[in-house]
């Protein structure tokens, strides 16, 4: 008992030492951003980025009120400031706002395309590796033949926040389509820290103005919708090429990031008449240097069903499967081929090749990790080897039109 003296000392010192919440914000205080855009400014250097923040209404989401009235307030308000740098401008759109500007729920970020084309990206990321608001884990998209401003005033249906309805579709055509994966902004900085890197685009359809009044949400078809298209090729950080359908789809093949796709084959004489659901994918690259070259070797094994069928086939028929199959085989190929040549085209390995040859001859890349991009990529023998298999025929062998 005589130590108690010093046990009552020690603990009103320790929590004196304590820090609590000194740093703490009341979300009143908070001005919370979801989307932030970045366009290129004017050619004056001190104007070098125009940067739009989209702020929710927290009132018009917490109110739960639908879309449909007229009086409806919108639930998200934009504004933009230009600078020579992008910290710079976010700077300046403070005075525009009446609270602190709230970052760590950023849902998306957009690049206009004549930035992405002019000036490159290259430089952007900085401020957001810096800043501990920055949660880094949200997806960059590019937007194409358009601004992120405009983008970032379009009202969407079905979501009140325009930028959860394209995050949302982002993730929809990964998961089921299987064009187009999602890049984070970690994944950004890492990609811009080599040669080559590609990010998903984003396209308004429909005229930007309508698109920024209500209405354009007040009627069952919308005017102006906002859809995920194109894969966008860098460069040293500079927008050289877009790659759209089975080519996108071709580098998301090699990627290993195919979730879920269809795929259209033909039958007799009926041009992509069976469906074929592919439920499963896993693509493996590997290196192999040969005569003192490396050779790519992408290994792709896939698993799908057939989902829908347009021509007299029997599917019960073994026959039949594996000519199918054959054809599965012919068109991921095909695809991947695609994407590579494009690739090469614009000699930039947005596939990461070299880091493959790197684990298989190191002392190899080091003498060529130079002339990579620009004359041994587009050279290099790439080799693409597909196992598909068709794993169920769904509850009918026989269509009903035989």
């Amino acid at each position: 008992m005589k130590h108690r003296p010093l046990i009552i000392l020690f603990v009103l010192l320790s929590t004196a030492l304590l820090s609590g919440c000194w740093d703490r914000n009341e979300l009143q205080d908070l001005n919370i951003v979801s989307a932030i855009g970045i366009d290129e400014g004017d050619d004056d250097v001190e104007n070098r980025y125009l940067v739009t923040v989209q702020i929710i209404d927290e009132g018009q989401i917490a109110s739960g009120q639908g879309q449909g009235g007229q009086s409806e307030l919108s639930p998200v308000t934009t504004h933009s400031a230009t600078g020579s740098t992008v910290a710079e401008a976010l700077r300046k759109i403070a005075p525009k706002v009446p609270q602190e500007l709230f970052f760590p729920h950023v849902q998306i970020m957009v690049i206009g395309e004549e930035l992405a084309r002019k000036e490159g990206i290259q430089d952007l990321f900085d401020w957001i590796d810096r800043d501990a608001q920055f949660r880094r884990l949200f997806p960059i998209l590019i937007v194409r033949d358009n601004t992120a401003k405009n983008l970032l005033q379009i009202t969407t249906a079905l979501e009140k926040l325009p930028s959860a309805k394209i995050l949302g579709g982002l993730e929809s055509s990964q998961k089921i389509w299987g064009e187009y994966a999602s890049t984070r902004a970690d994944q950004v900085i890492q990609q811009l820290g080599e040669e080559g890197a590609n990010l998903t685009g984003v396209e308004i359809n429909g005229d930007p103005r309508e698109g920024n009044k209500l209405t354009n949400v007040q009627q069952i078809s919308p005017k102006t919708i906002v859809e995920i298209k194109g894969l966008a090729i860098f460069k040293k950080g500079t927008l050289k090429k877009w790659l759209d359908d089975d080519a996108a789809r071709g580098a998301t093949w090699i990627n290993n990031e195919i979730t879920k796709t269809i795929l259209n084959l033909d039958c007799e004489k009926k041009e992509k008449g069976i469906a074929v659901d592919m439920t499963r994918s896993k693509t493996d690259i590997k290196a192999e240097i040969k005569n003192k070259k490396p050779v790519i070797q992408v290994t792709v094994r896939s698993e799908g069903a057939i989902s829908e069928v347009h021509c007299p086939i029997d599917l019960d028929k073994h026959e039949s499967i594996e000519k199918l199959e054959k054809q599965m085989v012919m068109e991921i190929k095909e695809e991947i081929m695609m994407a590579v040549e494009a690739a090469k085209e614009q000699k930039t390995d947005i596939f990461r090749f070299g880091e493959t040859v790197n684990r298989e001859d190191p002392k190899l890349w080091k003498k060529i990790k130079k002339e990579w991009d620009d004359e041994i990529f587009p050279e290099t023998e790439v080799n693409v080897n597909v196992q598909a298999f068709i794993r169920r025929s769904g509850l009918r062998t026989k269509p009903y039109i035989k």
